[in-house]
């Protein structure tokens, strides 16, 4: 099992703080102010409402809750807010999350995710804490790039596999 920690710890690391940021990036370059705050129902999020959530849920469970930083979350503020923050402004605050995320992850060592869950509420080891985090950037992530391809037809083809080459999210042979 040991053999297997420092590996599944530089797999998590490289999606959470690269390859999906990545994604998320290149989705937000490829739309307008306006398109970024498009909802097709006043019950679905706007891809600004993702990103502020990713950021908000990212920062409470990954950064303060695992990586001691200090964080006071909002989430109804995430999935209420209806723009337009501008895109550099959301840009930044997802790509500071995305810098702590580094240094908490950076930290961590592999004998730690056998330890306890900072969660314990809903998980027993830190593994599941990470394996919650990495779902649920990846889930949103993908809605991300469904509602960028929706409204930009061809703007991320392969996205999903360039990054992973590029970043590191797939050894190269």
């Amino acid at each position: 099992m040991t053999e297997l920690a420092k590996p599944t710890l530089e797999a998590i690391r490289v999606r959470v703080t690269q390859v999906l940021p990545a994604q998320v990036r290149t989705a937000l370059e490829k739309l307008g102010e306006e398109q970024i705050w498009w909802r097709p129902n006043e019950k679905s999020n706007s891809v600004g409402n993702l990103v502020l959530h990713l950021s908000g849920s990212l920062n409470l469970y990954l950064n303060r809750n695992i990586g001691g930083f200090d964080y006071k979350r909002d989430r109804d503020a995430e999935f209420a807010e209806r723009g337009p923050i501008p895109k550099e402004k959301l840009l930044k605050i997802f790509d500071d999350m995305v810098a702590e995320a580094e240094q908490t992850l950076s930290k961590l060592s592999a004998d730690r995710l056998a330890g306890p869950s900072s969660d314990p509420e809903r998980n027993t080891f830190l593994i599941e804490d990470l394996v919650s985090i990495l779902t649920h950037i990846s889930t949103h992530t993908g809605q991300i790039l469904w509602i960028t391809k929706m409204l930009n037809e061809g703007a991320l083809d392969e996205v999903w596999m360039r990054t992973h080459k590029r970043l590191g999210g797939w050894r190269q042979r």
